[in-house]
């Protein structure tokens, strides 16, 4: 019995042994054949893991900058970030964005952004590189603010420039009343 069971052993470790090995081609005995690689054009020079690298890059094509953008939600109840790129970071770029996104009217214009002081940061995240120097205060004077939901809106507001312009915290001004003071960046969602 027991050479029995050790011969069904034995024949079952054969046919998965079997079973297991990979195969060559067909009607070619003794030699595996490498998968073909397509010639690719390396298009940049720091291609990294999930970087198509097949398509050529245009030469000619802007430098963009990453930027968050924060908006409220359809509902009104909170808020959601975004991310989209920028020519030129300014002011009115951030502006322009908000328009797009819906947190500010047609027609909005940056009057001015200052910044004053500067402030060491030991964090990094979006938007922030460790030990980099951030404002301390910013100043964002708008030509015209929407009065609907303007609690949510001047956070969204907030959220954008503290984030992108590196800054602690901002005052939010339009028609030369100031509608938030001290504002500093509050997570998405909230």
């Amino acid at each position: 019995m027991k050479k029995l069971v050790m011969g069904l052993l034995g024949a079952m470790m054969i046919l998965s042994l079997a079973a297991c090995t990979p195969t060559t081609e067909k009607n070619k005995t003794g030699e595996v054949k490498e998968p073909q690689q397509e010639e690719v054009v390396e298009s940049t020079a720091d291609a990294g893991p999930g970087v198509v690298t097949g398509r050529p890059v245009d030469q000619n094509a802007s430098n963009l900058t990453m930027v968050s953008v924060y908006s409220i939600s359809e509902d009104g109840s909170k808020i959601e970030g975004t991310m989209d790129s920028v020519e030129t970071l300014d002011a009115q770029s951030l502006v322009d964005l908000l328009i797009q996104y819906g947190v500010l009217d047609d027609g909005t214009k940056a009057v001015s952004f200052t910044t004053e002081g500067s402030v060491a940061s030991q964090e990094a995240g979006p938007g922030v590189i460790a030990d980099t120097t951030m404002a301390e205060k910013a100043t964002l004077e708008l030509n015209q603010f929407p009065s609907e939901n303007q609690e949510k809106v001047l956070q969204a507001v907030a959220n954008t420039f503290c984030e992108n312009m590196n800054a602690e915290t901002i005052t939010i001004k339009a028609d030369g009343q100031t509608l938030a003071e001290g504002l500093s960046f509050v997570d998405a969602g909230k």
